[in-house]
């Protein structure tokens, strides 16, 4: 009978340590799942920034889609799906991350952060930042979304073109220093994809914009 209690024992000693070695083995693969969606400095700064970013460029897109004519309600609104869809994201992270939606400050210092020291174009970026009245490069000022609202026809239309193309020339480099130095893989993701869909989009502005320049009212 002590034979087998002892077994019994053993068994149960040994399921024990195998139980525990399974946990721990179970919480170093969470703690590895979540920091690989631990958002550093420069994860949140980039998820607050577009966001605001994308904010401005859905309410342009709006604009053009409030019923009166234009030839560029498919771009606009082709526009604002894609940038309400990445919104979405970043907003799920910063609730993630418990950040605020809005950054503390409207300086861009998060992109001073990266794993080398800024470049000429990057510099000069921080600098364009820093002087644009919006503190962002590529922002609409409120006169500027105020005379998108006023215009009409084809004048609205070149305005909605150049206020966009300027908007997506501010997003390219703060998207191209996330995808290249960001810690979180998905929002490297979503930041190379924003470089990408952009520069596409900038040259379909500028040959719009050519073509626009060109229609006599």
């Amino acid at each position: 009978m002590r034979r087998f209690r002892g077994i019994a024992l053993a068994l149960i000693l040994a399921g024990l340590a195998a139980l525990a070695a399974y946990q721990q083995q179970a919480l170093r693969a969470a703690r590895t799942e979540l920091a690989a969606v631990a958002g550093g400095p420069i994860d949140v700064g980039f998820a607050q920034s577009m966001s605001r970013h994308h904010q401005q460029a859905i309410a342009m897109a709006k604009f053009m889609l409030d019923g009166r004519p234009t030839r560029l309600a498919l771009m606009a609104q082709t526009i604002a799906d894609t940038q309400i869809a990445e919104l979405g994201q970043m907003y799920g992270w910063l609730r993630l991350w418990n950040q605020p939606f809005v950054p503390p400050a409207r300086g861009m210092d998060w992109m001073l952060l990266g794993r080398e020291p800024p470049d000429a174009e990057l510099s000069q970026y921080l600098l364009d930042c820093r002087r644009s009245p919006t503190g962002m490069a590529g922002l609409a000022t409120p006169e500027e979304l105020n005379r998108l609202r006023q215009l009409e026809g084809l004048e609205r239309d070149r305005h909605f073109l150049r206020l966009m193309l300027a908007h997506h020339r501010g997003a390219v480099p703060m998207a191209r220093f996330a995808a290249d130095n960001a810690r979180v893989p998905a929002l490297r993701e979503l930041a190379a994809r924003v470089v990408m869909d952009q520069s596409r989009e900038i040259d379909l502005l500028q040959r719009t914009l050519a073509v626009a320049d060109q229609v006599k009212e």
